[in-house]
């Protein structure tokens, strides 16, 4: 059962008014994903969207070497599918696979588009968009940058945390695991991070943004 005050934590929705969350809860489910579960797939049909309430999801894309390039991350209160619901397409152009044991909550598209004459839902949809807009652009700026200078920023844009395995970061950087694990060593080294098996515990960001380009 999903109450009005759940949808409440998405940007989208914070400010919807009381009717359209009712409506909106009436019509909504309960999802878990478990880590690598699939979410959709590329080509499958544009059913509705979803509201990640803890967890992670990765969007990937397959490329021509057979390997999946990770094109965002999506954390707690994002949602998934906005694009494609709003946009109608037919299908949905990438996968969608849990990068975390994840909870969202599934939004019919019929009934989230109904939601868009609230104007605080419409002017949050078109704000959220915007956003995404910017950090596909800021992605394809990174991944024309070299690995190392990719890592760097993700380090950096991570600060402490708990590294996910060297493949899965691969495809989020657009390499291949071999690469990663050796720059991860390198500055490992060189001492700008700190490990503690997968965790990073410290960075010398001064020094970390001297290996960025420009």
């Amino acid at each position: 059962m999903i109450s009005p005050d759940d949808l409440r934590v998405s940007p989208l929705l914070s400010g919807a008014a009381p009717e359209t969350l009712r409506q909106l809860a009436a019509h909504a489910a309960p999802r878990v994903l478990a880590r690598g579960e699939t979410l959709w797939r590329a080509d499958d049909p544009v059913g509705g969207a979803f509201i990640l309430l803890g967890g992670e999801v990765r969007l990937t894309r397959a490329q021509a070497s057979g390997r999946s390039l990770t094109r965002a991350v999506r954390t707690p209160g994002e949602v998934l599918g906005l694009r494609d619901v709003l946009g109608a397409p037919a299908t949905f152009c990438e996968d969608a696979l849990g990068g975390a044991p994840s909870r969202l909550v599934a939004l019919p598209g019929t009934t989230l588009r109904a939601s868009m004459r609230d104007p605080a839902v419409s002017g949050a949809a078109l704000a959220l968009l915007a956003a995404q807009t910017r950090d596909a652009e800021a992605r394809l700026n990174l991944l024309s940058a070299p690995v190392a200078a990719r890592l760097v920023t993700y380090l950096l844009e991570r600060g402490p945390h708990v590294l996910p395995t060297n493949s899965a970061l691969a495809e989020q950087l657009g390499t291949v695991p071999e690469l990663v694990s050796r720059h991860l060593g390198d500055l490992y080294r060189q001492g700008l991070i700190g490990l503690r098996r997968r965790e990073v515990v410290t960075l010398d960001e001064p020094q970390l943004r001297r290996h960025l380009p420009g």
